[in-house]
């Protein structure tokens, strides 16, 4: 079961797109964090716990977590996997060991103090749950020189770290359309819904397959 070129293709251009205007937006504002400003979108609010384990935690999160959009879209790339096979094995290396002991413990963390409570805190925790486990399934498989389930596996984890990116899309239209209330709903939507389309797309690639 592959993707399609074109799909593959598609995808890989519009996860660009989305990360690079996602990470100037984040630039723009990181002198928010540097030192802490609690006026701020993010951190209003967050002064009286702030300071400790949750402080470590969003650090590490807003750092790791940049490294492995623009990491993901290295490794994406077929033509820098045929070129440069070595490189391809030590990023992905890093990917997952950036993904498993950075990106999934903060996020699990910073979920606790999810600023809308249970339903976005539950849905948080799950994605990070979910990003761990699509990451530790690719590597298994590329150890096991299952190349193509290693491969389906990656792009589920890259299309999960890319949640933060729909998050911030989410919350901009929402703003747009003056629509209160959507963050809990947004941090399920933000990345189930791109999985179960990923998911639809194997599956539909899988059917015309067999019927040719």
């Amino acid at each position: 079961m592959k993707l399609s070129f074109l799909t593959l293709r598609i995808t890989q251009l519009l996860a660009c797109s989305l990360v690079l205007q996602t990470t100037i937006v984040v630039l723009l504002t990181i002198r928010d964090y540097f030192p802490p400003n609690f006026h701020s979108d993010f951190l209003n609010g967050r002064s009286r716990y702030f300071f400790g384990a949750y402080q470590w935690a969003f650090y590490a999160h807003i750092l790791s977590g940049p490294f492995t959009l623009f990491a993901g879209l290295v490794l994406l790339s077929d033509s820098v996997r045929r070129r440069f096979p070595a490189w391809h094995r030590r990023l992905g290396r890093v990917q997952v060991l950036c993904v498993l002991l950075l990106v999934t413990p903060s996020g699990l963390w910073m979920a606790r103090f999810a600023a809308t409570g249970a339903v976005a805190g539950v849905g948080f925790a799950m994605l990070a749950i979910a990003t761990a486990l699509c990451a530790a399934m690719g590597w298994r498989r590329a150890v096991q020189r299952r190349f193509d389930e290693h491969r389906q596996w990656m792009l589920r984890c890259y299309v999960l770290l890319c949640s933060a990116v729909v998050l911030r899309k989410i919350g901009g239209l929402s703003e747009i359309l003056e629509v209160e209330g959507t963050y809990p709903i947004a941090a399920w939507i933000s990345w189930l819904l791109p999985l179960i389309v990923l998911e639809c797309l194997w599956l539909r690639n899988r059917f015309s397959t067999v019927n040719r």
